[in-house]
């Protein structure tokens, strides 16, 4: 019952439990409602986007993963089968793909037992994730000022754009991954200094989506240097545009997380290093 109230809440479904689990939508139903019976309480509840996690589901999450790491490790000392084991990864967009595969990579060649999931999401998005103990542990964009995690690096934002022509357009077209972006608080506050007005022309939550929208002229979009894609320049600082700070990554760890995630979160140190 334990873990298929795990994979109920990490799925965010029911359809979807009963599919990794190989069971029936039911027979998942029927153990979720064993286990509030038994702890007298409602973990999970369900709406038109999936099953949500209560207050109390929430709170029960991590330490319903931490039994059954307990209850793994102890089957494995006790019968030399070594069981599936899992971490969840939060990665933000503009970070997955090809910057993190080199992390993946190192990560599967000594832990090849391991099951790996990424999440994808802003920064905003992912540590809602994390607080909520869907996740192991995550990276985070942030402003220098704000950081509150294990600083891994930092390093600047620049502006994109692929026309000169649209420097000189107000309001100013931009475009975001996500409307919770991390960098977008930090862009409207400079360009609101500068006496700069825009407008945000798309937000789709797809970083190809939106590098092809600055490739085609049709906005500007800010971005952290290292990841600046070959075809796309960051403007330069005589372009008029407001000068973009510098942004931390940070790494965070559930204090709860299992020996897989902090293995992982050790590999995620190390490429940064």
């Amino acid at each position: 019952m334990i873990r298929t109230f795990v994979v109920v809440a990490e799925t965010g479904s029911i359809s979807a439990a009963a599919r990794q689990l190989h069971l029936t939508q039911g027979g998942i139903s029927q153990q979720i409602k064993r286990l509030e019976s038994f702890f007298n309480c409602m973990l999970l509840v369900r709406d038109p986007g999936g099953t949500q996690l209560t207050e109390r589901g929430a709170d029960f999450l991590p330490k319903a993963r931490r039994l059954l790491d307990h209850s793994d490790s102890l089957y494995e000392d006790m019968t030399g089968i070594v069981g599936t084991r899992s971490v969840r990864v939060g990665v933000p967009y503009d970070m997955a793909g090809a910057h993190f595969s080199p992390i993946l990579k190192n990560y599967a060649h000594h832990h090849p037992d391991v099951e790996v999931t990424i999440v994808t999401g802003s920064s905003l998005d992912l540590m809602s994730d994390f607080t909520k103990g869907l996740i192991d542990l995550t990276l985070r964009q942030c402003p220098e000022s704000e950081g509150v995690g294990e600083r891994l690096y930092a390093e600047p934002l620049v502006w994109l754009s692929a026309s000169d022509e649209l420097l000189c357009q107000r309001p100013l077209p931009l475009c975001f991954v996500t409307p919770t972006c991390t960098f977008r608080k930090t862009v409207f506050s400079l360009l609101i200094e500068s006496h700069i007005s825009w407008r945000v022309v798309f937000e789709n939550a797809s970083v190809d989506a939106t590098l092809s929208t600055v490739r085609s002229g049709l906005a500007l979009t800010p971005w952290l240097r290292s990841l600046v894609p070959e075809g796309l320049q960051e403007v330069g600082v005589e372009s008029g545009l407001p000068v973009l700070p510098e942004f931390a990554i940070e790494l965070h760890v559930s204090p709860n997380a299992s020996s897989s995630a902090l293995q992982m979160a050790e590999v995620i140190r190390q490429h940064y290093r």
